[in-house]
């Protein structure tokens, strides 16, 4: 699938897949194995690709990439590559965000404010801690 962006849709997109795959499969997931993401700087425009080595699941292109900094971008990839892997992340991939983003926790916990600089401490945290409870709460 292709899709053209503004930068400010892709960056609800990609925070909208990380939250969503802490409940739903990631597309990595769904093929079961890891995905490779990679961002293609453009002049006029950048452009993501999600892919492994038999096909390409999906390329986003941003419109209006020209006005913002790489670094923008390069958060967005590291950011995409834990969303589309979801459970199935690499190290590499939480690295690459931590970074990205030296100073700041990769998410803070809605349910109970506690904040997390991986995905993966989010993720287990978030299934152990809040998602039994809540299915335990719905089964009495």
């Amino acid at each position: 699938m292709r899709k053209p962006l503004q930068t400010y849709y892709l960056r609800k997109l990609i925070n909208t897949l990380v939250d969503a795959s802490l409940t739903s499969p990631s597309l990595a997931e769904m093929v079961h194995h890891h995905l490779q993401v990679e961002w293609i700087r453009g002049r006029r425009l950048s452009q993501y690709r999600i892919f492994d080595s038999r096909e390409v699941y999906w390329e986003l292109s941003v419109i209006d990439a020209h006005g913002y900094t790489d670094l923008l971008y390069q958060q967005g990839l590291a950011l995409l590559a834990i969303a589309v892997n979801g459970a199935l992340v690499a190290p590499s991939d939480e690295e690459r965000a931590k970074q990205l983003f030296p100073s700041r926790a990769f998410r803070t916990c809605p349910y109970c404010g506690q904040r997390f600089h991986s995905w993966l401490d989010y993720y287990g945290h978030y299934q152990l801690d809040h998602l039994l409870e809540h299915q335990r709460r719905k089964a009495i």
